[in-house]
């Protein structure tokens, strides 16, 4: 009986860490989206300042 108290526990703690594991990843993609997006609209307003000054 204590044999499956040990694994049952084992089990959870792996659920556990799988599960935070998971949504600290979802969370570095949507901070990492995020800097793509604001990186994106840089760039444009550079290409877009680049193209205003050189009429």
């Amino acid at each position: 009986m204590k044999k499956y108290i040990v694994i049952a526990i084992l089990l959870i703690a792996l659920a556990g860490v799988a599960y935070l594991t998971f949504v600290i990843a979802a969370i570095k993609i949507v901070i990492g989206s995020i800097f793509l997006g604001i990186m994106a609209i840089a760039l444009l307003a550079l290409w877009i300042m680049w193209k205003v000054n050189d009429d």
